[in-house]
């Protein structure tokens, strides 16, 4: 690789890492309440930000030039924050917005793309998903690992653009299943935290442990 492609791929790295870490820990408000029946809201609301998604993605264009790809990067994160808010929204469509920590969002947005950096974020117990809270330091050295390979997969697709109609159909199509995935990881982790709420507490089962059960959410 050549002297100014490495410095571009920093660059990539770099923005890539920032945008993310931005997007974990300023975690979006949701205009929406607990619904009725959740799951069928949060349907709605994947449709609604895939097909977004799309739209963006199929819009965008990286300039002629490796280096052109780094234009790219303010659009590529419109498509993360609209993943962010759909994450958001289902939380609060399930009563849980207050349970979305920086660990819940970083677990929801990535984990069906990046499953393996995320072994310190969430533990499996059995059926369970444990999902743990970390230092700020620790957080920031998975996102930067989680913002390494982005940058890569960012670039193996930029190839894609070169042929515009191929590459606005074969990223809005990406963006689309990447939205999709997030908001399934989310339902899952959210109407599993609602189902506890509907189990029979243990006898003698006190209010500190209920604390307990919000700083280290199992799912």
């Amino acid at each position: 690789m050549s002297e100014s492609k490495k410095q571009t791929m920093d660059k990539l790295k770099e923005k890539a890492i920032n945008i993310i870490f931005d997007l974990i820990t300023n975690i979006p408000d949701s205009l929406h309440v607990s619904a009725i029946d959740p799951e069928k809201r949060a349907n709605m609301l994947i449709q609604q930000a895939t097909f977004k998604a799309a739209t963006v993605s199929g819009t965008l264009s990286i300039p002629a030039g490796f280096t052109g790809i780094l234009t790219a990067i303010p659009d590529i994160a419109a498509i993360w924050r609209i993943q962010a808010q759909l994450v958001a929204d289902i939380a609060a469509s399930y009563g849980k917005i207050a349970l979305l920590t920086r660990e819940a969002m970083v677990w929801c947005l990535f984990r069906h793309s990046a499953a393996s950096l995320l072994r310190d974020v969430a533990v499996r117990t059995g059926s369970r998903i444990v999902v743990q809270k970390l230092s700020t330091t620790a957080l920031k050295k998975i996102v930067e690992k989680i913002g390494i390979k982005i940058s890569s997969k960012f670039v193996s697709k930029s190839l894609l653009r070169a042929i515009p109609a191929i590459g606005a159909i074969g990223n809005g199509a990406y963006a689309y299943f990447d939205t999709k995935e997030v908001g399934k990881t989310a339902i899952a982790y959210f109407k599993a935290l609602a189902d506890q709420d509907e189990t029979p507490k243990e006898p003698g089962e006190t209010a500190s442990s209920e604390k307990t059960d919000e700083e280290k959410t199992e799912i």
